[in-house]
């Protein structure tokens, strides 16, 4: 690519125009800004506009410390000539900051100074870098002043002394002369150490421009001491030319790091004690807390079976002593209504048999004739006994239905149609199907499969049943009160009940989960769908959305108890708006030792 000689300059000034941390200004010969640009301009918390005309340094800082600059920067003005100076001031936030600022003259055609360049470069990180390595460097010296150590020099071969500080004699008590004799240093050190020390000084020193060691170094009055040796390798030519150290005394810190492990010993093996303690006992309470769980999951679900079976209880024998005694009086009329049929017949035969026989009678009877009506009598009366006849196997239906749906002799397992207990709820629950009280009817459809006798508890799935389709029904009633009558005509109240036989997979897709016939019961209604948030715990005991004395919360809780549990089982409910599925699985015979 071929770069244009003649744009460069320009692309390279736009380039550092626009960084944000290059403050840039074009100045007159006085320092009157002529531009500036957006970092500048930013840094001065104003536009750029408004910065023209105005002195460039009384743009840069807050504070008066520019002042101490100004007699230099006039000075230089008046020459002509560049100027450099740092300057420090507060942001709004009274942070100190520190600028750079350079000013380059710019010359006119006849050489002489028009304008300045000026560029300011933010140093704070360097500003603060330097006040912290001096800071360090005051913080090592009264270190190094109030450090027991001695300052030494010695040959890299066998590092033997050239120098050694006069702090040698109160630290170790050898006279300085003693330091200089040759194999000192490797006489006093102690053997345990001395491998370490001679491989740091062998093969360490070859690698590495300086190292540290520590070991103990024998003293004039006998005593082990231990020291750290602080040891730099000065080279020349590739070739290690002499070692330079300081050797501290560091007995104090050793004897406390010693004092320290044993410490950390105990407190390891003490740390160590009581964890083994809390683990023993946060074992035994996640146990406690496992069996109170269990107790309490056990007293609540006994709870929900005791109520539920009370009330089951006490409808069970309501039900099936009305049955009882309705069906006692329904039969004796229901048998009576076909002899009585007859003998109407037979008196209607012996009348007509009259009428022909005897075509002219009294003008007394005639008008009796007439006033009773015979006529209406004859045609009306086998109207009259068939209607009682229709009334009264209507009433034998119910009470059949009633026998069927409580099955109060029917506690344990045997084989029933799974099509007669859902029948004989619906019957139950006809009344609350049909329209009244300006309530838009719900039509049940059904779509029957062809299922086998199924081993189970009968009268408590009835009770599966009755729950699942009281709440399809109350759903859709609340939901019919809130559409208009147009709303309800285009799309009626249904509730669909399907069910299927499955011959070796028992489960709901995608949870099939062994294999074994079963049977499939879904029960669907149209209503407004149930949220993600609901039908997460529409199983929980007593957990409802219905007012207050509107619902216990049970029935779901007791339905799935007794379609998982007791029938080993599975119910699940599915939901969208404008569709609510519930689907039960059982198996179509039960493990007789099952509780």
């Amino acid at each position: 690519m071929v770069v244009n000689s003649i744009a460069l300059p320009l692309t390279m000034f736009t380039a550092l125009a626009n960084r944000a941390d290059l403050l840039m200004a074009l100045t007159d010969r006085s320092g009157r800004i002529q531009w500036v640009n957006e970092a500048l301009a930013n840094r001065a918390d104003t536009t750029a506009d408004l910065l023209i005309g105005k002195k460039f340094f009384s743009v840069l800082t807050s504070n008066k410390q520019i002042n101490i600059q100004q007699a230099y920067i006039r000075e230089q003005l008046l020459k002509g000539e560049s100027f450099k100076f740092e300057v420090s001031y507060l942001s709004p936030q009274q942070q100190e900051h520190w600028l750079l600022v350079d000013g380059l003259p710019i010359s006119n055609t006849e050489g002489i100074t028009s304008q300045y360049a000026v560029i300011a470069n933010d140093i704070t990180l360097r500003k603060h870098t330097e006040k912290d390595l001096e800071q360090t460097r005051q913080r090592l010296k009264r270190l190094v002043e109030s450090v027991k150590l001695v300052p030494w020099e010695a040959e890299p071969i066998n590092h033997q002394f050239t120098y050694v500080g006069p702090q040698a004699i109160d630290l170790f008590g050898y006279d300085l002369e003693d330091w200089y004799e040759r194999e000192f240093w490797y006489s006093h050190i102690h053997p345990e150490d001395w491998p370490l020390v001679l491989e740091y000084h062998q093969l360490t020193s070859k690698a590495q421009d300086d190292y540290i060691v520590e070991y103990r170094l024998l003293t004039a009055d006998g005593k082990w001491v231990w020291v750290k040796d602080i040891v730099n390798v000065v080279r020349s030519g590739g070739k290690v030319t002499q070692l330079l150290g300081f050797i501290i005394d560091i007995s104090d810190r050793k004897q406390t790091e010693l004092s320290l492990q044993e410490a950390l010993s105990r407190l390891a093996q003490a740390n160590q004690y009581l964890e083994i303690r809390v683990q023993e006992r946060t074992i035994a309470l996640s146990q406690e807390k496992e069996k109170l769980e269990k107790t309490l999951q056990q007293l609540q679900q006994t709870q929900t079976q005791l109520i539920q079976s009370e009330k089951m209880s006490s409808l069970g024998q309501l039900v099936a002593g009305v049955a009882h005694e309705i069906n006692n009086p329904v039969n004796f009329i229901y048998g009576n209504i076909t002899p009585a049929t007859e003998y109407v017949e037979d008196l209607l035969y012996l009348l007509q048999c009259y009428q022909q026989h005897y075509p002219h009678l009294p003008s007394t009877l005639q008008a009796e004739i007439e006033d009773v009506d015979i006529d209406f009598i004859v045609d009306d009366l086998p109207k009259l006994l068939a209607s009682m006849k229709v009334g009264a196997n209507r009433i034998r239906e119910i009470v059949l239905s009633l026998r069927t749906f409580s099955r109060l002799d029917e506690a344990e397992v045997k084989e029933v149609d799974i099509h007669d207990g859902l029948d004989s709820t619906l019957m139950i629950l006809q009344h609350r199907l049909k329209p009244k009280n300006g309530c838009a009817p719900i039509e049940v459809i059904k779509e029957y499969g062809q299922l086998p006798l199924v081993e189970c508890y009968a009268g408590q799935l009835n009770q599966v049943f009755m729950n699942i389709l009281v709440n399809a029904i109350d759903a859709l009633e609340e939901y019919n009160q809130k559409r208009s009558p147009q709303e309800i005509l285009a799309n009626p109240s249904q509730i669909t009940i399907c069910t299927e036989f499955r011959d070796g997979d028992i489960g709901i897709e995608p949870y099939i989960s062994k294999s074994e016939s079963s049977i499939v019961i879904r029960i669907i209604d149209n209503g407004p769908g149930i949220s993600e948030a609901v039908s997460n715990r529409l199983f929980d005991p007593f957990f409802t959305t219905k007012e207050i004395g509107k619902g216990t919360g049970l029935g779901l809780s007791i339905s799935y108890q007794i379609v998982v549990e007791r029938h080993q089982g599975q119910i699940e409910c599915y939901s969208i708006p404008g569709h609510t599925e519930f689907a039960i699985v059982i198996p179509q015979q039960q493990v007789k030792t099952k509780v």
